[in-house]
């Protein structure tokens, strides 16, 4: 749904986005409380809504992060601009969706109907069809004639 995809995306919808990050460095409080507080980027100010520590050894660290919106390589220039380096960067929710660890990069599964709904109502829209109806008998969806140019050869 293309509406739906571009309510999800766009910066004034306010979606929460967290990421596990691992970082290499010694972290402050002081930089904790400046990433919270917010960080001075070429393209503007940016903040994390919340910094939890969750484990790591010496100089690798991981932390959760939650922010609200989706600038390129966001995550990664605000711990930059404390002076730390993140050496693992992986999104775990885009908001009410846990993503499911399972599913490998360029994989994808099916939502629930559940989290379907969830999308459609942190975004204001309202279900106006049911879910699924694009696959009917006979559809370009269910001929297989060809590959898809996208496919990987």
């Amino acid at each position: 749904d293309g509406e739906l995809a571009n309510r999800l995306m766009h910066p004034r919808q306010l979606i929460e986005r967290e990421y596990a990050v691992r970082v290499h460095g010694r972290v402050s409080e002081d930089m904790l409380k400046q990433l919270v507080q917010g960080v001075e980027l070429e393209d503007g100010p940016a903040r994390f809504e919340e910094v939890v520590f969750s484990g790591g050894e010496g100089s690798n660290q991981w932390y959760h992060v939650v922010l609200m919106e989706g600038r390129k390589r966001e995550v990664r220039r605000m711990w930059e601009a404390v002076g730390v380096v993140v050496n693992r960067l992986k999104r775990v929710r885009y908001g009410p969706i846990i993503l499911d660890s399972k599913v490998k990069s360029g994989m994808w599964r099916e939502l629930e109907k559940s989290e379907q709904k969830d999308l459609l109502r942190i975004t204001g829209l309202r279900d106006k069809r049911r879910w699924g109806t694009l696959k009917r008998p006979g559809s370009r969806l269910e001929k297989k004639s060809r590959p898809s140019p996208w496919a990987r050869k």
